[in-house]
C-alpha cells in the first residue's frame, strides 16, 4: 500500500471513529469541550489563589496545559485497546497496514484537540493574551503528534501481549498528570525539575506556553528536548510495532 492510500485509510478510520463517538449525542462536539472546560474551571477555582499566585497569566497557563495533556491522555489510553478490542475482528480477518489503525486514533483525537484549541483561543482573546504565538502552534503540534503516534504504536502492540497494560497505563497516566506542571509551576523545586527532565510532556507543554502564552522564545534545550523525544519515541514505537505486528492476529 502506498503512502497516499495509507493516509487515506487512516483518515477514514479517524472519520468513522469521530462520527461513531458523536452518534446519538444531542450535544455533539460540545462534549469535547465540556471535559477540559469543567476541569479548567474547577482547578482555577481551587488553585488560582494558591499555586497560581506567582504564575503570570495563570488561566491561560492552566488551560493550555490541560488541553495538551488531554490530547496525550485520550490518544494513548485508546491505543491500549484499539487493536486488542476495537478492531480485533478487522485485524484477524483482513490484511492491511495495522499502523493505520493507530494513526487513525491519533487523527481522531486531533480533531477534538482542534476544538479544544479553539476554546483556548477564545480565552486568549478574552483575557487579552498575545495572539502572535498561536501561529507557531501547528509546528509544535506536528512534533507533539509524532511523539504521541510513536508512543501509541508502542502501547497498542504491547497490549496484545500484555493484556494488563491498559490498567497499568491508566495508573501511569494519573501519575503523569500529577508529576507534569499543568496546574502548578516547577520553580524552585529541584527534585521535581530533575524528574521532569525525563518527562517528554514537560518539554512540549513548556515550549508551547513560552511561545503562545508569554510570546517569548523558549530556551534552546527545551526545543531540542521536545524534538529528541518526538523522534525517539516515533522510532522506538515503529520498531516495536513492526517487530510484533506479524503475530497480532494470532495473539488476539
Amino acid at each position: 500500500m502506498g503512502v497516499k492510500h495509507f493516509f487515506e485509510l487512516s483518515f477514514q478510520i479517524a472519520k468513522s471513529g469521530f462520527k461513531l463517538r458523536n452518534e446519538g449525542s444531542y450535544l455533539g462536539i460540545l462534549w469535547y469541550l465540556l471535559n477540559p472546560l469543567l476541569l479548567f474551571v474547577l482547578l482555577l477555582l481551587v488553585f488560582a489563589d494558591r499555586l497560581g499566585n506567582e504564575i503570570p497569566m495563570y488561566p491561560l497557563y492552566l488551560l493550555l496545559g490541560i488541553v495538551m495533556f488531554n490530547f496525550f491522555q485520550q490518544t494513548t489510553s485508546e491505543s491500549t485497546r484499539i487493536v486488542l478490542v476495537d478492531y480485533r475482528d478487522l485485524v484477524k480477518s483482513i490484511n492491511f497496514p495495522r499502523e493505520a489503525i493507530v494513526l487513525g486514533a491519533v487523527l481522531k483525537f486531533l480533531f477534538s484537540h482542534f476544538f479544544e484549541i479553539l476554546l483556548f483561543l477564545v480565552f486568549l482573546v478574552f483575557l487579552d493574551g498575545p495572539l502572535i504565538g498561536i501561529i507557531f502552534y501547528p509546528l509544535i503540534l506536528a512534533f507533539f503528534g509524532v511523539f504521541i503516534f510513536g508512543f501509541s504504536l508502542m502501547l497498542s502492540s504491547l497490549t496484545v501481549y500484555f493484556v494488563d497494560l491498559e490498567n497499568i497505563w491508566g495508573f501511569f497516566v494519573r501519575l503523569a498528570w500529577l508529576g507534569t506542571p499543568i496546574f502548578y509551576s516547577i520553580g524552585g523545586q529541584d527534585k521535581l525539575f530533575v524528574a521532569n527532565l525525563l518527562n517528554p510532556l514537560y518539554y512540549f507543554i513548556t515550549v508551547s506556553r513560552d511561545v503562545i502564552v508569554y510570546s517569548r522564545l523558549p530556551e534552546l534545550w527545551l526545543v531540542l528536548g521536545a524534538m529528541f523525544y518526538s523522534f525517539f519515541f516515533f522510532l522506538i514505537g515503529l520498531l516495536i510495532f513492526n517487530k510484533l505486528k506479524t503475530k497480532l492476529a494470532e495473539m488476539i
